[in-house]
């Protein structure tokens, strides 16, 4: 009987000794699938996990849309642009940066008994197309050449692909009691103002009369494009047009 007992004793202890064995596998942790983990999610077709993507340094897509572009007939827009647009006035629109901008200028120029008039703004491909091709029948109708024409059109309206107007940056402004796009406008209160103040608010008197031949544009006092302030200062106070400041 007593070995009996002992026997049963040793069998007892091996007993537990199996469950205590058999509790510490147990209790290992398993990773229940779904739930988060530190560090990037794994890339399912590798066992190494996917690096996070590294910020874009390509100024191409960190800056898709330059407040200085210089869009000429020896630069034309490589495609036509699509800008977030924003209206200014009756149906015209500038890119939202630059309608601000005028929305702010045309506003003080009220305070101080100053209408300013927007006659045109951004304009698409196919309406830069149509205006030009009206300039040059015109001339046309009054006897150029089809080849002069084109050159004395060009002169006052760019050739489609080598508008400001695209860029949805320029703006062609008036006032209501003198809407003709000629040298006269340079001599009213509203020109005389633009000319003064278009600076604070980001914009440049894209055309003046003495960079004639560095533009290839005609004087036009109304015709206005966004830079942004400090460019646009920096131009007006050394007297620079858009090519001379971007040759610097």
């Amino acid at each position: 009987m007593k070995k009996l007992s002992q026997c049963k004793l040793t069998l007892l202890l091996l007993t537990l000794i199996a469950l205590m064995l058999v509790g510490v596998v147990g209790c290992t942790p398993v990773e229940e699938p779904g739930l988060p983990t530190d560090g990037p999610e794994p890339d399912p077709t590798t066992s190494e996990p996917k690096p996070d993507p590294e910020p874009s340094t390509d100024p191409g897509t960190s800056d898709p849309y330059p407040y200085l572009i210089l869009v000429n007939a020896d630069n034309p827009l490589p495609v036509e642009l699509e800008p977030e647009l924003k209206t200014v006035q009756g149906n015209f629109k500038l890119e939202k940066t630059a309608a601000d901008a005028l929305l702010a200028m045309m506003a003080d120029a009220k305070k101080e008994g100053i209408d300013l008039l927007v006659v045109s703004a951004y304009r698409p491909y196919e309406t830069q197309e149509r205006l030009y091709n009206n300039k040059v029948q015109e001339f046309i109708q009054k006897g150029y050449s089809e080849e002069d024409a084109a050159i004395e059109a060009a002169a006052r309206v760019a050739r489609p692909g080598t508008s400001e107007h695209s860029t949805g940056l320029a703006a062609d402004i008036v006032t209501p009691s003198y809407q003709r796009l000629d040298r006269g406008f340079a001599e009213t209160e509203a020109a005389k103002w633009m000319a003064a103040n278009a600076h604070k608010y980001g914009f440049i008197l894209r055309y003046p009369d003495d960079k004639q031949e560095i533009t290839g544009i005609i004087f036009e006092p109304w015709h206005f494009r966004y830079v942004g302030v400090e460019h646009a200062t920096i131009m007006t106070e050394l007297n620079l047009c858009l090519e001379e400041y971007l040759a610097h």
